[in-house]
């Protein structure tokens, strides 16, 4: 392009830098930086950012920091993007207390942190079993002004319900209520799901009428947690019941939470149990893995139900074409 006297566009140059970190030329990488520093374009923030992210996602962090400072000594301001993403980079390594000295080093200079800024540290913090430093993190964004959104709400009650601190995650959720912040699907996948798993039911239940009333849609998350929570309690038929309600009211439920109870059934000997379960299974289009069709034999087999084991072997036979 410079040979034929075009001058490449910014968003051009910044899809070429975008390629050559990709693949790890980083000799080429500076080349065309130096050259748009020399013969122009002159590289902006998005440049910036762009050359940033890609080093970070390939693990440069500090080459990252280094294009960074360089903004400065060429004239353009990095923003609140280009530090999140140094941020971020330190958070998803574990080095939280590189990226709060970051977050410092953006107030200094008059960076105003996002919400997607805390959110990152509130999800590293969390990640770290770090809870309490977390909620501080929590209250300092409100105390700078930035109000905490539903993505703010769910990383918090997450790290809650993954410390065993459920009940601070049930009183989180209605101080998000009272401050008009809007739960999400996701919102009531962590309480129902966490609620479940640490075997207050009632309140799990209340979540389950909550996010049907909203017309949210739930995932299989809450399935897996909830059905496999009630299993390690050892409340089998309570799960049962929950599994059953759940197909009713059209909530998605994995294969993985279905094929829990039926081996938790099998374990316990209640093997006519495991088999009612693997009846509703079917019922609802659900197909078995091999693990728990051979589990299930066997126990059918003890209790002296050799026929039903039979068809369900010839079941499984005739759905894999087989003769």
């Amino acid at each position: 392009m410079r040979e034929v006297r075009i001058r490449p566009s910014l968003s051009a140059v910044s899809i070429f830098f975008a390629l050559l970190i990709r693949v790890g030329d980083y000799g080429s990488v500076w080349k065309l930086f130096r050259d748009m520093i020399q013969r122009g374009p002159c590289p902006n923030i998005f440049v910036y950012n762009v050359m940033i992210l890609g080093f970070c996602r390939k693990w440069c962090v500090r080459t990252g920091e280094s294009l960074l400072f360089l903004t400065r000594k060429y004239g353009c301001e990095p923003d609140v993007i280009a530090h999140n993403l140094l941020i971020s980079a330190y958070c998803v390594r574990g080095w939280t207390s590189h990226a709060l000295n970051w977050a410092h080093f953006m107030a200094e200079y008059g960076c105003e942190p996002s919400t997607a800024t805390f959110v990152t540290f509130i999800n590293a913090l969390c990640k770290k079993g770090n809870i309490v430093e977390a909620r501080k993190i929590f209250e300092e964004m409100q105390e700078m002004g930035v109000s905490p959104g539903t993505v703010t709400y769910n990383a918090l009650m997450d790290g809650y319900v993954k410390a065993r601190e459920i009940g601070e995650a049930n009183m989180l959720y209605e101080e998000m209520r009272n401050m008009r912040v809007a739960p999400d699907g996701i919102t009531f996948n962590i309480l129902a799901a966490g609620n479940y798993k640490y075997g207050r039911e009632d309140d799990g239940n209340r979540f389950l009428r909550e996010l049907s009333m909203m017309a949210l849609i739930p995932n299989c998350s809450i399935s897996e947690m909830s059905i496999s929570g009630l299993c390690w309690a050892g409340r089998l038929d309570e799960a049962l019941h929950l599994l059953k309600t759940m197909l009713e009211k059209g909530i998605p439920v994995s294969i993985i939470a279905i094929n829990s109870l039926i081996c938790a059934y099998s374990r316990a000997g209640l093997h006519e149990k495991a088999f009612e379960v693997y009846n509703i299974m079917t019922k609802f289009g659900l197909t078995p893995p091999a693990s728990t069709s051979t589990s299930l034999l066997i126990g059918l087999t003890k209790v002296g139900k050799l026929q039903i084991g039979l068809d369900i072997f010839t079941g499984k036979m005739h759905q894999n074409g087989r003769t």
